[in-house]
């Protein structure tokens, strides 16, 4: 209720500051696009590039008067040229101007200006070229050639009669010989020859007054053209000018509509803001007062279950010391019944019961265990909870508990086929101090998780150790693998009491939901941490943290104070008959030796995390030869061999056993070979063990006299614990109605190779039990050639192994169809 009221509460405060957000963003928009309207400049911009471009366009015109002004006065065709130039540049500012105005009529004002430019051109052309061609003073120049040419014919000189181009002199050279030819002409003596007559001289000056008459003519005539010239072209610039005040006059205009127009843009543009703003305020306010009002009633609200809270917080607090005395009161009065029937369920299975009544005892001593582990895991829950579990510092090396905890879960799942994977590091081969028993425990809630959610795939389990500054140890274990992981939004959940992933989990896997809660608890508690990361599907890796000290404690193999301080002895073995496997494994567990077995050992992987002290290996094998897994072994290739003694298993009798030693094996076991046959190889090699306190079936005499076989040999493996011999015995009988439909298939090719092997596999175990009218025959079939053995005595021979096999399964059958776990 608290956290729904207190959701609703926080919900309320967001929306309103959603509402007040996106208020303040639709006005932020709206107001910065009247501002950006009210300070566009864009108008003034095209403005002032009009008025730019104008006076541009001036300032060419009046330089092109200048030049056309320039070129008349110097009459030369440079400065027309220079003139011409400049008004080609006029003409490109008009157009400039043409593409910045939109304005059709101020369009047809700049191009009747062009026209008129065009005119003014032509009209200074002509004028330029009346300048140049026609001189006033050209007749009364003619008039005085005329003159001179009379005055030559009544014998005076003249400048031309000394230079031929007079106007090429200087000015100083010319008056020089003006003043020459004058003084000669002053000098030149009277001829009267040459003097003219009255007749003649009237004629001269009629003459003379006829070329003046004419020349002024000639000179008003000209200077008519070049008035009227003028004055065209007077009358084009005065039209050049009004048609440019009409343009500025309507550019100025233009200007003064845009100006006016922006300044209503702008004024109504910011009116529209101011509106906006005051509307948005208002409604800020409003908003803001009604989510006060909301929040301040939560508020008070929620301050009313606070209270509430409260005392339902005392109460729950007084429940949960109810029920942490509760589960202490209920847990350790259910450990005394449940002693109770664990004893007597022990000494019951002791008793003469039949195999039925066997199965039910293993079901009430499987019931009471699981309610003995919760009854532990409660007890820790609730001394976990009330801050009451003791951490102990004892000596102990991590590699080893790490190793069988792996170990034994691995043997607890081995019908999944699971690869496990162990990489530990050598720093953790040292003693340190912690509480084995905790870190066990956390271990194997996680590893056994690990097998639980995993149908297939592999368990890898990574420990390494990493010096602190201070001297102590960082131990770091990480479990990882490849079953169906957790989904991230769960992940929190598994750490909580009582709670898996998925409603299903419990159902399909088992478990009551308190292993991970504890290990959190007991993690934290020993200083370290656990954390997980986990992909639905993929698998999930859980690394657990946790710091250690080092401990100067020497390693005593009879040391039993501190655990995990000696190392177990571990064996390989591997052997094709899964039945003499089968009872290996079980002395093994009864001596406390941890066995590795395996029918193949191609199956033994290269880079497998393994650990062992000694290898035990058949000799005849149909896949590899126990020769062949010598030299394997010894190639170097496989990282988990490092020179450890290898015994080899036979029961070939036409080698002796120097012939085995010779070639690498350190020891030779004849099968059948006993208990204490075993043991003594061992000790040869100074592989001793501590047998367990060997928990044996019922101390019952059934009658196992036969004269069909003996188990003599198998109760000098197992003692008298009939589960492990009926569990060897179900194996033989599979094993040996296998093998015998494998030598009657060798038997219709006659491949005696096939029967060969077969006939071997099958001979030890025929030999432990002391199957007498078969082990001679199977000896035979296992020596059998071609020359030796002809088809007719081949069959002979197998029809008479398949009568006396058939009365060996009857036999064993009979012994072991009471028992519940048998299958025929």
């Amino acid at each position: 209720m608290k956290n729904k009221a207190k959701n609703k509460f926080t919900a309320k405060i967001i929306i309103s500051y959603l509402f007040l957000a996106f208020l303040a963003a639709v006005s932020g928009y709206f107001i910065y696009t009247e501002i950006r309207t009210y300070t566009s400049s864009e108008a003034a911009v095209e403005n002032d590039t009009k008025l730019l471009k104008t006076g541009a366009f001036l300032t060419e015109l009046y330089e092109a008067e200048s030049l056309s002004k320039l070129a008349l006065r110097t009459k030369t065709q440079k400065s027309f040229a220079a003139y011409t130039q400049k008004i080609d540049s006029v003409f490109l500012q008009i157009n400039g101007l043409k593409e910045l105005t939109k304005n059709e009529n101020q369009k047809k004002l700049l191009d009747s200006v062009q026209v008129l430019l065009h005119q003014k051109v032509a009209n200074s052309s002509d004028i330029l070229a009346l300048k140049v061609n026609t001189d006033p003073n050209s007749s009364i120049n003619q008039a005085l050639e005329e003159f001179k040419k009379m005055e030559a014919s009544y014998g005076k000189l003249t400048i031309e009669n000394f230079e031929k181009n007079p106007e090429k002199l200087t000015p100083y050279k010319r008056k020089v010989l003006n003043n020459w030819v004058n003084y000669l002409n002053a000098n030149i003596p009277a001829d009267s020859a040459s003097v003219p007559d009255a007749k003649t001289i009237d004629s001269i000056i009629e003459t003379s007054k006829s070329l003046l008459a004419q020349a002024k003519i000639d000179n008003t005539k000209t200077q008519r053209t070049l008035t009227e010239k003028e004055i065209s072209l007077s009358r084009n610039d005065l039209e050049l000018s009004k048609q440019l005040q009409t343009i500025i006059s309507a550019f100025e205009q233009e200007i003064l509509v845009n100006s006016y127009n922006d300044s209503l843009k702008k004024s109504a543009a910011l009116k529209r803001s101011i509106r906006l703003a005051g509307f948005a305020a208002l409604l800020g306010l409003l908003i803001v007062s009604l989510f006060a009002i909301l929040i301040n009633r939560d508020f008070w609200k929620i301050q009313t279950y606070r209270d509430k809270l409260e005392n339902e917080k005392k109460y729950s607090e007084s429940l949960l010391r109810s029920r942490e005395q509760l589960i202490s009161t209920v847990s350790h009065d259910l450990r005394t019944p449940l002693n109770t029937i664990s004893g007597y369920s022990d000494l019951l299975e002791n008793t003469e019961l039949d195999d039925k009544q066997l199965g039910y005892v293993n079901n009430v001593k499987s019931a009471s265990g699981y309610v003995a582990n919760l009854v532990n895991d409660l007890l820790d829950f609730s001394k976990l909870d009330a801050g009451k579990l003791k951490i102990e510092k004892v000596p102990f090396i991590a590699a080893h508990l790490i190793q069988e905890t792996a170990e034994n879960i691995e043997e607890l799942h081995r019908h999944k086929k699971l690869k496990l994977h162990l990489e530990i590091g050598p720093e953790l081969q040292k003693p340190v101090l912690g509480d084995p028993f905790r870190i066990r425990q956390i271990l194997s809630n996680l590893i056994g998780n690990a097998f639980k959610f995993t149908e297939e795939g592999f368990v890898k389990i990574t420990a390494k150790g990493k010096a602190t500054k201070n001297g102590a140890l960082k131990l770091r274990i990480k479990v990882e693998d490849t079953g169906i992981g957790i989904a991230k939004e769960k992940q929190e959940l598994i750490f909580k009491e009582f709670t898996q992933a998925e409603s299903d989990t419990e159902k399909k896997f088992g478990g009551y939901g308190l292993g991970l809660t504890i290990s959190k608890k007991l993690s934290e508690l020993l200083d370290g941490s656990l954390e997980l990361s986990s992909k639905v599907g993929e698998g999930s890796i859980f690394i657990f943290k946790i710091p250690l000290k080092w401990s100067d404690t020497r390693i005593k193999r009879e040391e039993k104070e501190a655990p995990y301080m000696a190392k177990k002895l571990r064996l390989l073995i591997i052997d094709d008959d899964t039945s003499l496997l089968q009872m290996l494994k079980e002395l093994s567990e009864s001596m406390g030796i941890v066995a590795h077995t395996f029918t193949n050992f191609l199956k033994v992987e290269h880079d497998s995390h393994l650990d062992y002290d000694l290898v035990l290996t058949d000799i005849q094998m149909p896949q590899i030869t126990g020769f062949e897994v010598l030299n394997k072994l010894k190639s170097g290739t496989y990282r988990h061999y490092k020179e450890q003694p290898i015994i080899a298993m036979t029961g070939r009798r036409d080698l002796e056993p120097e012939a085995y030693t010779s070639i690498g094996f350190t020891q030779v076991l004849q099968k059948p070979f006993t208990k204490g046959e075993l043991v003594a190889a061992l000790k040869l090699l100074g592989l001793t063990t501590e047998p367990k306190n060997q928990k044996e079936g019922p101390n019952r005499r059934i009658n196992h006299e036969s004269d069909i076989y003996n188990l003599d040999i198998i109760h000098s493996f197992l003692g008298t614990n009939e589960d492990a011999i009926n569990d060897v015995l179900q194996t033989f009988l599979r094993d040996t109605k296998t093998n015998m439909s494998l030598l009657e298939d060798g038997l219709k090719v006659e491949d005696y190779r096939h029967i060969n092997q077969v006939a071997h596999r099958m001979l030890p175990m025929f030999r432990q039990l002391k199957v007498e009218n078969c082990v001679p025959l199977l000896e035979t079939l296992e020596l059998a050639k071609k020359g030796s053995l002809d088809t007719n005595a081949l069959r002979n021979l197998h029809k008479k192994l398949l009568r006396n096999v058939d009365i060996l399964i009857a036999a064993l059958a009979t012994r072991l169809a009471t028992s519940p776990s048998y299958s025929d």
